[in-house]
């Protein structure tokens, strides 16, 4: 799924820079095993598809984001890691500064279970550090994130917010993190199939860090310290989900709509009508969201969506929305 995926992405860029070797050569020069060449297309495909990879001419490997957003304990990230150094190796970067340009610029993952992003921060940082002995020194830290609900924040405490930032910055600030707080009310419920629009992060992120007590401590004013971390999570895994992605690989969560708690289901039914029959086929919509114009997307998935008449307008839709903007690879 992986080397379908952002190995499909990268072999283009190759291709399209005046590598005369086939995709099946490169992939092979890459040792990728499940690399499945591009079957043969219709004319008017392929001119579409050549068109699509004349746009990744300038490609660099620090500007290819992937995200998992149901990472679990990191199966697929540690190999979107060990095929991104490939990639840096390929364009002639050593070892130990792809490690940390990886960490910083690439790679993205999201999950509900505090546990399971533990398994994947630590698994990512081992594998990073089988190639920087040094990174483990404090200074890199990946962006992988446990959702985090904004229910227990203390929003009364954001008026001890962003006393240094200019009047009007400060109110802008103040909606944008109140809008924020809002979003992810019962994270835990929905996780990264939550949408986020963006927001000045940067704003929001001197917002967190500016904030002090007026005269003697209060009760009101206990706990800034901890407020500001927890705004700094939201931060941070608003951005995440947020921002677009050059490419997207997952193993979807699978449940049927009939087995969702209430609030997910009315969250599932208004916001993906079509795909509400099971979570799985709800995170190939929300993939497909994560993605930018001419993204690949990668995802291992049940077959039902291929032929249950419930999923009749979930197929025709998935065929529909712009078949030349947005690659899908499935592991069935």
């Amino acid at each position: 799924m992986v080397e379908n995926s952002l190995g499909r992405l990268w072999i283009e860029h190759l291709m399209v820079c005046g590598d005369s070797r086939t995709e099946a050569e490169i992939a092979a020069g890459f040792g990728w095993n499940y690399y499945l060449p591009e079957a043969e297309q219709e004319p008017e495909v392929v001119e579409q598809l050549r068109k699509i990879r004349e746009e990744r001419k300038d490609l660099t490997p620090e500007a290819i984001r992937c995200i998992d957003p149901c990472m679990g304990s990191g199966h697929i990230c540690v190999y979107l890691f060990s095929v991104l150094m490939q990639i840096y190796e390929s364009a002639g970067y050593g070892q130990r500064e792809a490690a940390k340009s990886i960490l910083e610029n690439n790679l993205y993952g999201l999950d509900i279970d505090d546990r399971a992003f533990q398994m994947a921060y630590f698994a990512v940082m081992m594998k990073a550090r089988e190639y920087n002995r040094r990174i483990l020194n404090g200074e890199n830290r990946p962006n992988l994130y446990s959702i985090q609900e904004s229910n227990d924040i203390d929003r009364e405490q954001l008026k001890f917010y962003g006393k240094g930032m200019e009047k009007a910055e400060r109110e802008a600030a103040l909606q944008d993190m109140t809008e924020l707080l809002d979003t992810f009310v019962d994270a835990k419920e929905y996780g990264s199939i939550l949408t986020v629009k963006m927001y000045d992060w940067e704003r929001l992120e001197r917002l967190a860090n500016d904030y002090e007590s007026e005269g003697q401590i209060s009760f009101e004013s206990v706990g800034l310290e901890e407020t500001s971390a927890a705004l700094t999570q939201i931060i941070e895994q608003g951005r995440c989900l947020a921002q677009k992605y050059e490419v997207a690989a997952t193993n979807p969560p699978y449940m049927s709509g009939a087995n969702m708690s209430p609030r997910l289901q009315r969250y599932v039914q208004s916001g993906y009508p079509n795909s509400k029959m099971d979570l799985y086929s709800v995170f190939i919509d929300r993939l497909q969201e994560f993605g930018k114009k001419d993204s690949v997307i990668g995802l291992m998935t049940s077959y039902t969506w291929m032929f249950l008449t419930s999923f009749e307008k979930f197929r025709m839709d998935l065929l529909s929305s712009n078949p030349e903007s947005v690659k899908l690879s499935f592991k069935i």
